[in-house]
Formats: structure tokens, C-alpha cells, sequence
């Protein structure tokens, strides 16, 4: 039976349109079109880019895309079959113990237990009252903890911090603003050149201003991967106190050896591996995602650090990384993407439309040459 289908079908047909127009303007392949007008679930390889689609082309019709998933979803429901032991009547508590051979050993048994009940409940009260007349000390709830401000300058800052306190970093511009957004199971700051994820004992360098300097150093020394109500140490360098320990010699050595690998005639989205930089070591890299239309994305960095949602259009995401990055997209060329290594920027094309993206971003060590490349591999 169909759902929504027909729907589909019968708009896009009453505005003069053929599936590869359609494929063309919303970037979305003409199998899966024509599989979502046959309510075909089977083509898609995921749920999620099923849902992405599916949203997509609702749009495109000027159809409400809530309406049709929500026809989606009831479909599913219907389809799943139910098990047999749910539709068979069931026997409350009492026809068990009253119809048993043994009802009278059950029977016996249950007075045993509720001797048992009221005895500790007995004990229990006695217990509290007892423990009542002892002087306790007040509990505070993360609720009524009011959030703190530090303001960090020429001086490191070492202290404490839970989710919801503000760091004030002197930079070369001003004073720019970095809020804790969580602290378990890593630290997560947003700044104003975007978020942030520093892992336990990982130390960062952040541009808070834009202009590619860096203007603090952030270091985790101790959090709770699984309380974060328990908060984290952090150490923040800014200002007089950043720039007498930078650069470090290895760090600089490191940035000034990433050079951008030479490009071959080969397009990026037809090749297995492609090269984007070289140097002599595995250098912090960042993804600057631009979104150009509705897209679900996920990613993953370092094998770590995951997340996934929908970007709409002009929407930005920044994500770094120490050693590579995991990406998803249900429509890749919806998302125009970036990558930057040692303070040189790359463009990556490596999609083509309506085609679901995978794809590794990670250095390799080329073991004739010692040396490093970040490469982009696809993902089969």
C-alpha cells in the first residue's frame, strides 16, 4: 500500500517535471528518486541518508517534509512484524500462583517474604531516625552552582572549570570570549573562530581573533570522562605568558616543513587516495565544512570525537584533529569542504552530485621516504 509515494509522483509531475531535472537541482541521484516515488527502501545504504533525501526532495516539491517522514515512519511500524508472545493473552500474578501444582509451597513462601519486608522496614525507619539526629552537611546541586568568569592575560591561568564558565583571553585584537561547553568526556570550548575539543592531557593552540596567529594554549590536565558535573583542570596560556613559550623549536620546524603535495590531472572524486600536503611529521590539521544546501553530516576525528546532524544552507562547522578525520555526507556536494595543515589551505572536491560521501582525511607515513602525507582515501 502505498504512502507517500504517490504523492511525490503526482507533484512532481503536475509542475512538468522529469527525474533528471529533478536530479540535476537537488543534487540527488535519479535511482534514489525514483526509488523514494516506489517506496523502495532497499537501495538506500542507511536510514539517516534515506531520511536526508526523502527531506530534500519534499522541499524541492514544496511538499511539508515533516508530514511525509512522519508517513515514513508509520509505514515502517506497520511493516515490523509482531511477535508471537505478544498476542497471546496474558496471565496475571494470581492465576499463576492459584493454578500452580505447587500453590501451597508459593503460598507459604510469599508469607515468609513479607515477614521479611516488614521486619526490614522496621529497621530501616529505626536506622533513619538514628541518622537524622546527626548534623549533615548541605548537598549542592550543579543546578544552583552560578558560573564563574576568570579573566586571563600576561599570567597563566591554572584553575578549575565546569560548563558554563566564561574565559576572557586578552588577544592581539581584544578581549575575546571562550565559554566551557562540556567537560566530560572531553574538554569542549566554544570560541569565536568556532568549537573546540581538547582530549585528557592534550595541549591546543586556538585563533580566537582570525587572523591565523594563535592566541592561547589550552591544557587539560584532569577531568572525569564520565561525571561531568565533577568538572576539569585546565591550564590557558595567553599573551606575555603565550609568547615566551612559543614557538617551540619542533613545532616550528614542523609547520614551516608542510608543503601542498602536487596535484595530478586525476579528479580527486575518481581517485582511491589523493595527496593534499607532505612534511616531516603528522601536523594538527582542521575541516572547514560550508554547507551550500540540506545535508546530513557526520564525522568523526581522531576515532574519537564523534557527532552528526542537519546542516541547512550557509551553515559552518570547524573540526580539528591531531592525526585524521572520518567524514559522512548524504548529498557530498552539498558541503563544500577545506582542509588546512601548517597554516596552508586546501579546497577538496571529492563528490560528485546526489552521491553519498565517505571518506577518510589522515596522514600516512611513506616508509621509503620517512616522510608524512595527508591523503584523502575513499571509503568502500
Amino acid at each position: 500500500m502505498e504512502v507517500f509515494g504517490k504523492k511525490l509522483t503526482d507533484a512532481r509531475v503536475a509542475r512538468g517535471l522529469d527525474f533528471d531535472q529533478v536530479s540535476r537541482e537537488t543534487n540527488i541521484t535519479r535511482r534514489y528518486l525514483e526509488a523514494l516515488e516506489k517506496e523502495d527502501f532497499t537501495v538506500f545504504p542507511g536510514e539517516p541518508y534515506l531520511l536526508g533525501f526523502l527531506r530534500n526532495y519534499c522541499e524541492y516539491l514544496g511538499l511539508n517534509s515533516n508530514e511525509i517522514i512522519s508517513a515514513y515512519k508509520n509505514l515502517k511500524i506497520q511493516e515490523t512484524p509482531v511477535p508471537l508472545k505478544e498476542l497471546m493473552p496474558k496471565r496475571t500474578v494470581a492465576d499463576a500462583l492459584l493454578t500452580s501444582p505447587s500453590a501451597g509451597k508459593i503460598l507459604r513462601g510469599v508469607i515468609v517474604v513479607a515477614l521479611l519486608v516488614v521486619v526490614a522496614f522496621a529497621g530501616i525507619t529505626i536506622f533513619g531516625k538514628i541518622a537524622r539526629a546527626a548534623p549533615r552537611a548541605a548537598a549542592v546541586s550543579k543546578d544552583d552552582r552560578v558560573s564563574a568568569s576568570y579573566d586571563v592575560g600576561d599570567e597563566a591561568f591554572k584553575g578549575h572549570v565546569y560548563a558554563g564558565d566564561v574565559l576572557n583571553v586578552a588577544s592581539a585584537s581584544g578581549v575575546e570570549r571562550v565559554t566551557v561547553v562540556e567537560t566530560a568526556p572531553a574538554l569542549k570550548l566554544d570560541t569565536p573562530t568556532g568549537s573546540r575539543v581538547i582530549e585528557l592531557g592534550q595541549e591546543l593552540l586556538v585563533d580566537l581573533s582570525g587572523d591565523d596567529e594563535s592566541d592561547m594554549k589550552v591544557f587539560v590536565a584532569d577531568l572525569f570522562k564520565d561525571d561531568p558535573s565533577k568538572g576539569a583542570d585546565i591550564q590557558v596560556l595567553a599573551g606575555a605568558a603565550l609568547t615566551a613559550t612559543a614557538p617551540s623549536a619542533p613545532a616550528a620546524v614542523a609547520a614551516a616543513d608542510v608543503t601542498v603535495a602536487p596535484q595530478t590531472s586525476a579528479s580527486p572524486a575518481n581517485a582511491k587516495q589523493t595527496s593534499l600536503f607532505e612534511g616531516g611529521s603528522a601536523y594538527p590539521v582542521t575541516l572547514n565544512a560550508t554547507f551550500r544546501g540540506y545535508c546530513l553530516f557526520r564525522y568523526e576525528s581522531d576515532r574519537a570525537n564523534r557527532d552528526e546532524r542537519y546542516y541547512q544552507k550557509s551553515e559552518l562547522l570547524t573540526v580539528q584533529a591531531n592525526n585524521g578525520i572520518r567524514i559522512w555526507a548524504s548529498n557530498g556536494n552539498a558541503v563544500k569542504l577545506q582542509m588546512t595543515a601548517g597554516g596552508k589551505t586546501v579546497d577538496l572536491e571529492v563528490s560528485r552530485p546526489g552521491e553519498v560521501l565517505v571518506r577518510d582525511l589522515k596522514w600516512v607515513k611513506d616508509e621509503e621516504t620517512g616522510r608524512f602525507k595527508f591523503v584523502v582515501m575513499d571509503i568502500d
